[in-house]
């Protein structure tokens, strides 16, 4: 392993650590280092507006992110962070002027029609957090989490036959079957 390589764990570590004690003001001070080691990384800008968005600094997240989408929509780039701040400041996706308008997933009858079609494919169960991570390939931004999405899905039990385990109040290891 090389010096980068360790540095890189380590960097990593202590980011995790300030994310899971919600150290939401550590986590902004040590991705805002990282920028300015390193401005052109990409990643490091993500984490950094993402950083800002949860320490509620809604605005400075969008000065942030707006020129960086601007140059890179065409890989998708921003759109959660945009999302995330503009719910932060009580607004939708109809609020920012996108250059390619991105696909937004809400918990609705459409949400219900793909699940079912997904798991028509399915003959086994399936948990709760792999069909989530479908949706989140193929959409931009999901306006709900797993947990949100699993109480939803719950909620239409005339669709679907639920297995519910022992960790029944974490939604997203519920497994689902089609009827």
């Amino acid at each position: 392993m090389t010096e980068d390589d360790l540095s890189y764990i380590d960097d990593w570590e202590e980011d995790c650590s300030l994310f899971e004690n919600e150290d939401w003001a550590g986590l902004l001070n040590l991705r805002k280092e990282r920028i300015i080691k390193n401005p052109e990384d990409l990643n490091a800008q993500q984490r950094y507006i993402e950083a800002l968005n949860l320490n509620k600094k809604y605005i400075e997240a969008l000065a942030v992110v707006i020129p960086i989408y601007k140059e890179n929509y065409d890989e998708g780039f921003g759109i959660h962070e945009i999302m995330e701040a503009l719910i932060g400041l009580g607004k939708t996706e109809n609020d920012f002027n996108w250059i390619k308008k991105p696909r937004i997933f809400e918990l609705d009858q459409i949400t219900l029609k793909l699940c079912v079609d997904f798991l028509k494919t399915k003959r086994k169960f399936i948990t709760v957090r792999e069909i989530y991570g479908e949706l989140f390939m193929e959409y931009d931004y999901l306006k709900f989490d797993e947990n949100q999405f699993g109480e939803f899905l719950v909620s239409c039990t005339n669709e679907f036959t639920i297995q519910l385990n022992k960790d029944y109040v974490v939604y997203s290891k519920i497994m689902l079957k089609k009827l």
